[in-house]
């Protein structure tokens, strides 16, 4: 897959972006597989509404990978602030049951996150790279229904 540039207005360019959020207290939430549907659909409507694009998103045991593309209007502490105040509040307002022996108060991600720019890589470059590196942090404690989520992931 080639890089994909786009223009609007007098740009042409492309903006990608790597972002890590923790869950709060680094709890392994994402094990439940519910828990992990829910918070990647609220994140990828929250973008949708903000007109950017997930082109890869995967969860480790206690953490959130994403890969934004043409996130080009929006601060990266606005958007991921954007991100995680709005799955946080949705899960804690919807689903709380999924995780409140882990979680309480609150909080649902950790206050920080980690974030790259993403050069010159191509897409799916970085959506390979987002998938296989959650495999490392699944298989420390491999149960029957994660060994098939990583195949299913593959």
């Amino acid at each position: 897959m080639a890089n994909e540039l786009r223009s609007s207005g007098h740009t042409v360019g492309e903006t990608n972006l790597h972002l890590q959020f923790t869950p709060a207290y680094r709890r392994e939430i994402f094990r439940e597989p519910l828990v992990r549907e829910l918070t990647i659909a609220y994140i990828v409507q929250r973008s949708q509404e903000m007109k950017v694009e997930i082109a890869a998103i995967e969860c480790g045991p206690d953490h959130l990978h994403l890969f934004v593309k043409q996130w080009k209007n929006w601060k990266i502490p606005v958007l991921a602030g954007q991100l995680k105040t709005y799955s946080s509040r949705m899960m804690r307002k919807g689903h709380k049951f999924l995780f409140s022996e882990k979680l309480w108060g609150k909080k649902f991600w950790s206050s920080g996150y980690f974030h790259r720019t993403v050069g010159a890589v191509t897409a799916e470059t970085v959506k390979r790279y987002i998938r296989e590196g959650q495999k490392k942090h699944w298989k420390k404690h491999e149960t029957k229904e994660q060994k098939t989520l990583l195949n299913y992931a593959a």
